[in-house]
This record gives C-alpha cells, structure tokens and sequence, in this order.
C-alpha cells in the first residue's frame, strides 16, 4: 500500500516501500511512521562521462542519506543537506555504473520538527541505465547482394571505428530461422542487460527513535528483473540445409579481412550473421544481412521419404528460367544403381519469356537397399544448374535369418555351400565358433537388436546381453564400438522412461508404473553402471528409493513373488539390501520355485550363501513349462536363465552345466521366443561362459578363396563374412584338438509382395474410406486426397491378450496426416495404451479382451504421383506366438 502526504496514491518512477507498523496510526511527525519520498533524475539513460541530476522535494535543516546501489553491492554514498523546497545535487556518471544503478534516498527530517506533518524518515529508490560506448562493437559485413548457388563469393569484414575484435561468421538458410523465430544473437544486450538491484536495505527506526524500546529489524525486498527466455528446441530437418559457420577470426585494430566462401548447391534466402567480442575491452557487438540465393537458370525436385523395391515414382522437375536470356532448357536425370529410367533420360523446355515450368520423369526403383541419389543437371542459354537429391531405397519385410550348424571336430575340415538371398545390398553373413554347445547366439542377437518395437522391456532387452559380448566373444574392434552405440542408445533411451517417482513406465509419457519394467530397467542400469557406462541424471537415487518403498508394501499374495524378489535382487546389486523385506518373503507361506532361486541370488550378493543353499535347497530344477506369465513378460525359458544365473553367482558348476545345456539346446532350435525370454537365456549363458571359461579356438576361415585365421582364448569368436551375392564356397579347418561349434547366420531381406499369409486366433481387415465416410478403392487415387485408412482387428478365441502390437506400413507416395495436432477429431480417438508414427507407419499398443474387435483409423494423404506397394496388415500378442496375423499387400496408384 501506498500513499503519497495527501493521501492519494503515489505516481512516478520510483519503487517505493512502506513500513507495515504504519498501518492504523498518525503520520504525523510520527517516528514510528516512514513513507515514499519523491524524486526525480534528468534522464533514463546515461552514458559514462555524463553528471545526472536529481531532484527531490525537502525542507531545511534535513540529510539525505543517497547510496547509489547495483546487484551486488553499494558502490558510493554520501550526505546531502537540504534546503528549503527542493533540493538538487549532481552525479558523476562513471564506468562502474554500467550497466544500471539504483540511486537509493532515506531521508530523515529533524525530530520533533514542526515544518510539515511528514513522517521524519522517508525513502525512495529510482533506477538509471549507464551506457558506455567502449563497450559496443559496430562491425561491417559486406558482401554481394545476390548471391548464386555453387560459386565463390567474398565477404569482407570489419568495424566501423577501427576496433580490434573476434568474431565468428553465420551464413544460413532464412526459412530455418524463421521456423524458431531465431534472432541474431547480440551479445552486448546480454552481458549488459539490467541487472536486478541485489542491495538489501534496513529501516533505521531503532537509530532515529529509541523510547519506544525493543528491535526491528525490517528487510525491504527491492527491484526486479524481466524473465530469460529458454532456448528453443531445435528441430530435426529431412533435408540438407544451408548452414556455413566459420571462425573465430581475430580482427586487429584499423584491419578489414577477407574470407572466401563456396554457396552451396542451394536456391532462396539466407541470413549472414556475424557476432564479434572483445573479451579485454569487455565489447560486444553483431551485424546481419540477408541476401537472396539465386541464377539465372534454377531447377528443383522432390521425392517420397522413403521408396519401396520394385515401385514407380514419377519425379517432378521445376525449371526456373529467371531471365530472358534463358529460352531451351535440356534436362537430363543421371543414371544410379538405386533406379532405371523409364523413358527419355532427357527432356527439353522452351520459354518465351522468364517463367516456371515442370518436367516428370518415370523412376523405376530397384532391387536395392541403402540411399541412392538422383541428380537432375539443366541447361540452356548459356547457364548450367544441377538439383541432388537423396533416394532413400526401405524395404518394409524384416530382416530375415537362416542359421546352419556345423559341428567341427578336432583337427578336421569341412566344405559348406552358403546361398544368399534377398534383394541386393541387404545380405550379411556372421560366423560364430564356441568351445561350449551350439546356442545360436549370434542369430537370437540379432533378433533382439532389430525387434521393431520399443517398449521398456524390449529397449532393455535389446541392450542386456550386448553388456556380456565383448567378455566372451572374440570380435572385432567396429564390432565394439557399435555394441557401445547401442547400449549408449539404449541408457539414453530408458532415461525417457522414469517417471519423477522414480520408477518406469512401459511406454514414455506414462503416468503409470510398470512393476516388472522397473525392476529390470533398473538391474541392466545398475549392471552397465559396473561396465563404466554413463547413467541418466539422477536415475539411481530415485529409483533405489522407488524400490524400497514398493518392496516394504508388498505383501504375500500381491502380484508376483518373483517380483518382489526380482525387486530385492536389484537393491541389493545398487548396495541398498532390503533384509528385512528378504527376511519376511523367505518365510512367507507357497513361495513359487522361480522365485526361491532369485532370493536365494539375494542372499548370495549379500554374503549370506549358507541361507541361499537353505533356500535352493527346497527349489526344484526342473522348470515347471509355463508358457507365459503376463506379470512378468516370462516363461519357463525364462525361468530357467535366471536359475542359472543364480547358480554361477553361487559358483556352483555342476548344477550350472546341467541348466546351461537345456538353455542352449532351446536357443539353437528353430523356435520362437519372446524378447524376455531371449535375453535373459543369452545375458545368463554370457555370465556362464564367463564362469567357466573354455579352451582355445583356432580355425581357419576361407570364404570365395579368401582366408582368414581366428585364433583366440576366449569361448566364443565372432567375425562377419566377406560374401557376395549368390553362392558362396565357405572351408573351415579346425587347427586344435577339441571341438569347436559353427553356428553361420545367413541373413537377407526377401523382395516386395513375398510376404507370407499368416493368421494364428487373430482376424485383420483394412478398408479406406473418404472423408464423408464412403469406402474407396485405393487401387488409383488422385494426387492430394485426403482419405482414412481402417483397419478392424479380431481376437478371435475366448481368451484376453495382452500386450498387443498392430503396424501398419503405408505405401512411399502416402503420407500420414499427424491429427493429434489437428482438428479431425474421431480420428484421433483410436483406444490404445501408445500410439508411434513414423514416417512410413503407424504402430499401435493395446491390449484385446476375449472375443474383442478394435478398430484403428489413420488419416493419410495421396502425396506423389506413382505407383507404389502397399504391405499388409501385421499385428501380435508380443509376448505370445499363439496370437500373430499377417495380411497379403497389394500395388496402389497416385494419378493427377
């Protein structure tokens, strides 16, 4: 609350405070009383060098007490008499008022004066900017004011008055910067923006009256500041922008320098920002200029994000003819190995006069996987220009693996005929020799890394057996680093899955935790922690705390045993045992056998074997065949891994051995399992084989004639094979006296169309509607229609089914339409527990209950002219193979 002496309200640029012991009494001549003093300055804004002048209403016979102030401290005070009226006084501006001060004023009037009825003590408080022009750099860019795509151009630098700066050079494209708002950034308005006034100032109550007895000390809380603005995010591009930066340069005094800079393959506008800094001066300053980028003879292309094998697509050229002089245009597209021409490879324009005009050539994309390039060169009228753009060549069938087993005894030889198959490019071959039985490690490997979907389970899974690798196997130095890329990938990855109570949820952005997710995201964390990888910020705290607080809860019959005792597990991994939650759980009544053999790992980490073997002791090996528990995303598989990792903590080998054979005998077999079930029996047989060890390979590896020794200590080595495409002669020589186990994975990814027919107790089927909700036959549809993809999904038996996966992978020349930021409502209703589009798909999570159908919409645009394949429908229970159903794909047209 303020008042000025007549008791109206106070107006002016001063901030000023009043003293809470004022309410309910007289003002006048009271000591106990403080109000606002008004005051004036000449001017906001001072530069150094210059005197302000204040002003403020008083009467003779007071002090002023005036303390000019900054954010840290008070940097001059001094007394001023007052004379009767108004009272003036002067002050230097200097330097070290840069670059604002508070000029703080308490004045204090004789007691018990009788001139006027205002209080003796009166304050006020008003704000000054102090410029100082040393401070400010003014460089100078100049440059063309047009500049054309792929030549040379100089830009010249320098400052206005001839000061000594460093600086850096920008050059980017405008249209990106207008996507962020981004301004040049100015460091001078930073380093010297107003700074909040950080002095706290006291009443001197207690010094002016002392007859009213005891202290008060009152803290006035003054100034302010404006808000910093957070950085913007920056946002990925699917194209090549136009981004140069150069520097820093350092300019002396009077100097102007030259930089020669190459305009990139590129047509529009770009911003030239230079920002300069003189740290010993403590000057800052920026310049721009934005220029267009432009020829006489310009072209432009554009094509789908991705392209299918075996599709046509029609390529649209924009020939931009910017003079007269330009009047024949050839056009010419360059042959790649990812398409054949189709038709003329060249074609001619004439212009009567400056102007646009297009041309389609026909692209039949070949059997081919990787990034292929199509480069269209233009000429006429003496003017040549060149448009590159990237063709990136997806085949949307999965990678699939053969895997062929070799047996190689002591000192033998043995002659194998591998066939690739596939298309071109997508053949890859890796050998796997082992001391230990034959488990397929390689080929399960790779179906955890390139498993499509991405939950916490499965990210998790993806990366835990991959901690192991480079333990056991003998593989190459690429090989290592793209093990340590992909668990890096995964750590940051799983950092997006903690919420702030510290446990997972099963897809990012949940609000809910998932009990099993938690507790396994945390034991491959706490596990790679060992390894020296790096953890997300304050993951371990939050977490550790999450679990001791679940683990205290639980009680005997909530969820799963093996849970709680999973749980246990890990805290006592992170150095944080739980004992009397182990305690409580070893004497609760039924537990289960899987999870006697994980608290009994519980005990071992912490020292207590003896009380582990009790409880072993009671546990049956032999796994009772549960084919899938939900809880847990388990199975008897999965079971038996983590008995076996409790058996090579407890060191104990004989009962390891016997467990280690069942689990490589089920990874050797051709037969499905699920994401859980794979990388526990692969993280289990690494720690095994790490236990145990095993004796030396060395064999000799012949591909197409050409040899290769592996020699090593280790139980396993890994190396990819050098093949071509078609047959190949592979000869193996084992050079010692044991056996060695050959496991050869042969993968490639089939063509288009070869998909199969699949339906396992799940029913797809997919109609498209228009946007009044009339079917449409999708088989030719007209470039730029926007029309809805519905696919009807049926759980065909009695049983729930959870845990469900449904993709959908729409043809090249289709777009998917993000409706979850548009208005077209139903379309965006689809009841699922997590939705992720990509470019090409849109993968739906949910769960099914018995007898159930759901039904899924996408709302898709028609966006390219070509004919393109349109893969079928596949969804499955990811965690059970009895559920799966795949539909037959089908060529679709985008016409004008």
């Amino acid at each position: 609350h303020v008042e000025d002496e007549k008791g109206g309200h106070a107006t002016g640029k001063a901030i000023y405070i009043d003293w809470p012991g004022w309410a309910g009494k007289s003002k006048k001549n009271d000591p106990s009383a403080a109000t606002m003093l008004v005051f004036s300055v000449d001017k906001e804004t001072y530069n150094v060098g210059e005197t302000a002048t204040i002003t403020f209403p008083s009467s003779s016979g007071a002090r002023a007490l005036v303390t000019v102030e900054n954010g840290n401290e008070v940097i001059k005070s001094l007394w001023v008499e007052t004379v009767e009226g108004e009272t003036k006084f002067q002050l230097p501006i200097t330097k070290l008022y840069t670059p604002n001060v508070y000029i703080n004023i308490a004045l204090l009037q004789p007691y018990a004066s009788k001139k006027n009825d205002l209080p003796i003590r009166l304050y006020g408080v008003v704000g000054i900017g102090v410029e100082n022009v040393d401070t400010k750099l003014e460089p100078q860019v100049k440059m063309p004011d047009i500049l054309i795509p792929e030549q040379n151009i100089t830009v010249k630098i320098n400052e206005k008055q001839g000061k000594a700066m460093t600086y850096s050079i920008a050059i980017v494209d405008e249209g990106l910067l207008d996507l962020t708002r981004f301004q040049t950034p100015n460091p001078w308005n930073t380093f010297y923006a107003k700074e909040a006034l950080g002095v706290k100032t006291w009443d001197v109550y207690d010094d002016v009256i002392g007859a009213f007895g005891g202290r008060i000390d009152q803290v006035f809380a003054i100034g302010g500041d404006g808000e910093w603005a957070g950085a913007k995010n920056k946002k990925a591009n699917r194209f090549e922008p136009m981004v140069i930066h150069l520097g820093p340069f350092k300019l002396e005094k009077g100097e102007t320098k030259h930089h020669k800079i190459k305009i990139p393959k590129y047509v529009g506008s770009v911003r030239t920002m230079v920002v300069a800094g003189n740290l010993e001066k403590e000057a800052y300053g920026m310049v721009e200029k934005t220029t267009p980028v432009r020829k006489p003879l310009m072209i432009l292309a554009s094509l789908p994000r991705k392209i299918t094998p075996g599709e046509k697509v029609t390529l649209p050229v924009t020939v931009f003819a910017m003079e007269k002089k330009i009047k024949n245009v050839t056009l010419k597209i360059k042959q790649d190995k990812a398409f054949t021409i189709d038709g003329e490879q060249t074609q001619k324009l004439t212009f009567a006069q400056p102007d646009e005009k297009m041309a389609y050539f026909q692209l039949n994309v070949s059997d081919f996987s990787g990034i292929g390039k199509v480069i269209v060169e233009a000429s006429g009228g003496g003017e040549t220009a060149s448009f590159e753009i990237s063709i990136d060549v997806v085949n949307p069938n999965p990678l699939t693996t053969e895997v062929t087993e070799v047996i190689l005894e002591a000192n033998t030889t043995q002659n194998i005929n591998l066939k690739t198959f596939g298309i071109t490019g997508s053949n890859i071959a890796e050998i796997e020799l082992s001391t230990l039985p034959p488990m397929n490690f390689n080929g399960r490997m790779k179906y955890l890394i390139k498993y499509p979907h991405g939950c916490v389970e499965q990210t998790t899974s993806g990366a835990f057996p991959q901690l192991y690798l480079s333990d056991i196997f003998d593989i190459t130095t690429n090989k290592k680093k793209r093990i340590q890329q992909n668990i890096d990938k995964a750590i940051k990855r799983l950092g997006g899955f903690q919420n702030p109570n510290g446990g997972f949820s099963y897809w990012p952005g949940q609000n809910y935790t998932d009990d099993w997710g938690t507790t396994y995201a945390g034991h491959f964390l706490l596990e790679a922690d060992r390894k020296g990888y790096v953890l997300p910020i304050g993951f371990k705290s939050s977490w550790v705390r999450y679990q001791q607080n679940v683990a205290k809860q639980w009680r005997s019959g909530d969820n799963s045993d093996l849970a709680q005792a999973y749980r246990l597990y890990t805290l006592a991994l992170s150095g944080n045992a739980d004992v009397a939650s182990m305690n409580r759980l070893r004497e609760s009544n039924g537990v289960s056998n899987e999870a006697k053999f994980r608290l009994g790992a519980t005990y071992a980490l912490i020292g207590q074997t003896s009380v582990a073997q009790k409880i072993l002791s009671t546990a049956r090996l032999d796994i009772e065949n549960v084919k899938y528990h939900y809880y847990t995303y388990g199975s008897s598989d999965r079971n038996r891994a983590m008995a076996l990792e409790t058996y090579v903590l407890l060191k104990d080998k004989a009962k390891a051995q016997d467990l280690a054979k069942t689990i490589a005998k089920r990874l050797s077999e051709k037969r499905w399992m699920s994401t859980q079930s794979t990388a526990y029996c692969l993280l289990a047989m690494a720690k095994f084989a790490e236990m145990v060890g095993g004796q030396s390979i060395k064999v000799n590896v012949s591909v197409n004639g050409k040899s290769e020794s592996i020699s090593t200590s280790k139980t396993l080595a890994n190396r990819e094979l050098g093949i071509q495409k078609g047959n190949n002669s592979i000869v193996l020589k084992n050079q010692e006296g044991n056996t060695v186990y050959v496991s050869i994975a042969n993968s490639g990814i089939l063509p288009v169309g070869e998909e199969k027919v699949i339906r396992r107790n799940l029913s797809a089927q997919m109609k498209f509607k228009g946007r009044n909700g009339s079917n449409i036959n999708v088989s030719q549809i007209a470039q730029g229609t926007d029309f809805i993809a519905e696919v009807t999904l049926t759980n065909t038996t009695s049983n729930a089914i959870k845990d469900m996966a449904l993709t959908e992978i729409f043809p090249s020349g289709w777009e998917i339409v993000n409706t979850r930021f548009t208005d077209f409502g139903d379309f965006a209703q689809n009841k699922v527990t997590y939705t992720d589009l990509r470019d090409d798909r849109a993968n739906f999570y949910f769960d099914m209950k018995q007898n159930e159908s759901k039904t899924f919409r996408i709302l898709l645009n028609a966006s390219y002219l070509g004919k393109y394949y349109l893969p079928g429908v596949q969804a499955e229970a990811m965690y059970d193979n009895d559920y799966a159903v795949r539909t037959k794909g089908q060529w679709v047209e985008v016409v004008q």
